[in-house]
């Protein structure tokens, strides 16, 4: 998992690898209650990137990209949102979202 800001944020959506992005806080139960199933998730699908956005720090980029609630799941394809998942969500659902844009 890797930790950006919205430059960084910006140049791993672009990429054409499937990429995952967690818009999460600190202070958020739901998505330090999340983080173990993002770890799973790494370990399941090798060719998914993950990147974590500290919502609180960057609340400047919110707006840009529709987080209305945290944590927000939003899984991207050569630069395209393909998927957006909001709450804390069940593994499955998660994992079938990754599955569907792969």
């Amino acid at each position: 998992m890797i930790h950006v800001d919205g430059a960084s944020l910006s140049r791993h959506i672009q990429d054409d690898e499937l990429v995952l992005v967690d818009f999460w806080a600190t202070w958020c139960a739901p998505c330090r209650a999340m983080a173990p199933m993002l770890d799973r998730l790494a370990k399941d699908f090798p060719g998914l990137r993950i990147v974590k956005l500290d919502a609180e720090e960057h609340k400047d980029l919110l707006d840009s990209y529709n987080v209305r609630s945290l944590p927000t799941l939003q899984i991207y394809r050569a630069g395209e949102r393909v998927d957006q998942l909001m709450g804390k969500v069940p593994y499955e659902m998660i994992r079938r979202a990754v599955q569907g844009a792969s």
